[in-house]
């Protein structure tokens, strides 16, 4: 059996929600009227609660602030943000505090169902167009710092070739008929450009972006 708790200051949403959800086999639903308020919360016994599903806008009191007040108790139940607005406005937001995703009010009963399960299993299921927009910014962000490291001049590159091979800051001012305070110099502007601090980190991450081969 699986049970849940339906948190929504609209009573058509609260009635409407528990009715579809009990029509499957194996689920129980309460609903909590308001008023609602922190203290109400945490005067509830929600062991018995397997998932809450926690409307975002509850009149005075944001559904985010009673869910960290839920998180923070340690309580074993899971919520899942429980919108009408798109809910990938709010899922940056919903994963960071601990709640288990989000799911709008307009779904179907199939899917509503999948976020729950997936939710008991400790599993976030991520709308697409939120994943859509994750890896244009992921892929924004490489193309950015790829262009931030293309500003390598020769002679950072051939100090990156023979820092590679172990050799001292003298080794490779001899090498490359520099001084070695040259050498010095070209090496702070190569950490600064790769945000690194040591010469490893500075072979590894400019043979992984190609600035060396």
């Amino acid at each position: 059996m699986i049970h849940i708790l339906v948190v929504d200051d609209h009573p058509a949403v609260r009635e409407g929600t528990k009715a579809i959800l009990e029509a499957e086999p194996g689920i129980k639903v309460d609903c909590l009227d308001p008023p609602y308020t922190v203290e109400a919360i945490n005067n509830i016994d929600l062991s018995p609660f397997d998932v809450i599903l926690m409307d975002l806008n509850l009149g005075d009191i944001n559904g985010m602030e009673i869910s960290k007040t839920v998180i923070h108790k340690n309580h074993s139940c899971k919520i899942i943000l429980y919108t009408g607005y798109d809910v990938w406005d709010y899922f940056d937001e919903a994963i960071r505090i601990g709640i288990h995703g989000a799911v709008s009010k307009t779904e179907s009963k199939k899917k509503l169902l999948t976020y729950i399960h997936h939710a008991i299993e400790g599993d976030i299921v991520v709308p697409y167009q939120y994943f859509k927009n994750l890896l244009s910014q992921k892929q924004a962000e490489m193309i950015e710092t790829n262009s931030d490291r293309q500003d390598f001049n020769e002679r950072e590159k051939a100090i990156l070739q023979e820092v590679e091979k172990g050799l001292t800051n003298q080794e490779i001012a001899d090498h490359l008929h520099l001084s070695k305070r040259s050498i010095e110099y070209s090496l702070t502007a190569i950490f600064n450009k790769l945000n690194v601090s040591t010469r490893t980190e500075a072979v590894l991450i400019a043979k992984a972006e190609g600035i060396i081969d």
